[in-house]
């Protein structure tokens, strides 16, 4: 597993200057994805919403074909997170168990799911150091985690 700091895209270099003292002719171009990314079949209703939401919220060009299993990843388990998390305000943090009360078997699948849409949203644009990594912030007109959370 690397090390280290992620790497920044062109734009944030050049942005930011020559700290490290690299020429600007050794700051390569980066691939651009292709197409838009497809809504992948068998998603439950709350994912494919959840799906939609996040297409919808980030600038024209972020995503690409080459971003949909990122983008599914992010979907399901935020929607996996949530109806845990209904689950689990209906059921309590505790529950009954032969040996006695023990801790709800949902905080794990809310934690594992947790960890999963951060790691993917990360990497797609939906956290505000990852939205530095992908594009200049100049070039953001709204924050995209405020459209998904409608405020």
């Amino acid at each position: 597993m690397p090390r280290g700091p992620k790497p920044k895209s062109k734009i944030i270099k050049i942005a930011e200057g020559n700290r490290s003292k690299v020429g600007v002719h050794r700051i390569h171009d980066e691939p651009q994805g292709l197409g838009h990314p497809r809504m992948p079949p068998g998603m439950n209703e709350l994912a494919e919403e959840l799906w939609l939401d996040t297409v919808s919220s980030l600038p024209e060009g972020v995503l690409t074909r080459a971003d949909e299993a990122a983008l599914e990843t992010f979907a399901v388990n935020w929607a996996t997170f949530r109806q845990a998390r209904e689950k689990l305000d209906m059921t309590g943090l505790l529950v009954q168990s032969p040996h006695g009360p023990i801790r709800n078997p949902l905080l794990v699948v809310m934690n594992n799911a947790a960890k999963l849409m951060m790691q993917s949203g990360a990497e797609l644009g939906l956290t505000p150091a990852g939205r530095a990594r992908l594009a200049h912030p100049e070039r953001w007109d709204t924050d995209p985690i405020t459209l998904l959370l409608g405020e």
